[in-house]
């Protein structure tokens, strides 16, 4: 089961940043830090106060509240902090106020220095992280079923490990003392740990020799292993860039949950659309497959796209554009037909799953538009994609 602060960490998403990351005209990197650090100081203060009933009251209400909303990123595009750093008189720069008192600025500028952005936008990933926070705390409850003092309870056992998790170049405003005493206490531990291994790695070496020893004496039986050669990702027209393996569980608009691919374009899609910000984002697909030379979808694509046509019925203010590509070899004009045939072929997919045919819209592109070298077989490999892109109104 994953840790808090590990929950806390799958709360910076790629597609999060990235749109946080273009609004503000900051560096992907530089965001990831600072909403990383800015969440981890949200909570590690929080769970600072947990022995305070009244704010915890306060907390458990302003949860509930924020994991029935909507994205945090639905109001970013109005977060203009004042010229103290967060706007206090809204209802989330309030609580930021209320939660760290006067170390508000100093734990803002922290996290400008840490990150290397300026105060204003160090500012604004505060606003962001708050309610980040507020809906993981209030589905937190809502899963686990807890109570104002069942949560109270649950945030001093895990206190010390949210403190401690704050990144050793991050000052931290207010926590002072046991923050120090955390990073103080985690290495006296590792110390500790380094003491005592030198002669446990020794007794460990000395078993493992007399271990060899024992087994050069013993018969030896000849294993057979039969290697078999995995069809390369390169040799379908349209492939796989690799299946993520941790997956996330997000609640969509009606009340849907739907378990997705940390990463994938389902998530990126789902997280672009509850962002609310007019415009238009691209995503690859990474799951689909074609059989070769074919507008044909193998069986294995159809995961990936019905969890797509999911994401589009719970946002009907969103319409798509599928957009076929193939790399430069062979005939121009059969590259162009059979682009244009595979978008088509997704598009239908989508409708097939319950997207209204207004939505959707196919077009071919052949070999325009690469993506990486066409000289080699990756970059060839690269360039025979298919891509959705999704406009909000």
């Amino acid at each position: 089961m994953a840790t808090m602060v590990e929950n806390l960490r799958e709360l910076v998403s790629p597609a999060l940043v990235s749109v946080v990351s273009r609004q503000m005209a900051e560096s992907p990197v530089a965001v990831s830090k600072g909403l990383g650090v800015a969440v981890t100081a949200i909570m590690a203060t929080v769970a600072g106060r947990a022995d305070d009933q009244g704010f915890m009251n306060n907390l458990s209400d302003l949860a509930a509240t924020s994991a029935a909303g909507s994205h945090p990123l639905d109001a970013i595009s109005g977060l203009v902090p004042s010229p103290a750093g967060i706007d206090t008189t809204t209802p989330i720069g309030g609580w930021l106020s209320s939660l760290f008192g006067h170390h508000l600025s100093d734990v803002s500028d922290s996290i400008a220095r840490y990150a290397g952005i300026n105060r204003s936008s160090a500012a604004s990933l505060l606003s962001i992280a708050a309610p980040l926070v507020l809906g993981y705390i209030g589905r937190l409850m809502r899963s686990e079923k807890l109570t104002v003092s069942g949560l109270a309870d649950l945030l001093r056992g895990q206190r010390a490990e949210l403190v401690g998790s704050l990144p050793a170049g991050f000052r931290m405003p207010g926590v002072g003392e046991a923050y120090e005493a955390s990073r103080i206490a985690a290495a006296a531990k590792e110390r500790a740990a380094a003491g005592w291994s030198v002669p446990l790695m020794a007794l460990l070496a000395a078993l493992f020799i007399g271990g060899l020893i024992w087994w050069a004496r013993q018969p030896v039986d000849v294993a057979r292993v039969d290697i078999v050669e995995l069809e390369p990702l390169s040799s379908k027209p349209v492939g796989t860039t690799g299946t993520v393996p941790a997956t996330v569980t997000r609640t969509l608009p009606g009340n849907v949950s739907m378990t997705m691919p940390v990463g994938g374009a389902e998530q990126r899609l789902s997280m672009y659309l509850a962002s609310a910000i007019p415009g238009a984002g691209a995503f690859n697909f990474e799951r689909i497959t074609f059989d070769s030379n074919s507008a044909v979808l193998t069986p294995e694509s159809n995961e990936q796209l019905d969890n797509i046509a999911i994401i589009l019925r719970a946002y009907p203010q969103a319409t798509v554009t599928i957009a076929g590509f193939t790399d430069s070899s062979g005939n121009g004009a059969k590259n162009l037909a059979l682009s244009r045939a595979r978008a088509n072929a997704v598009a239908a997919r989508l409708t097939a799953a319950g997207v209204s045919q207004e939505r959707v819209h196919a077009e071919g592109h052949g070999s325009e538009k690469p993506m990486a070298d066409n000289s080699t077989e990756a970059g060839r490999a690269q360039n025979r994609r298919v891509e959705l892109e999704a406009a909000v109104q």
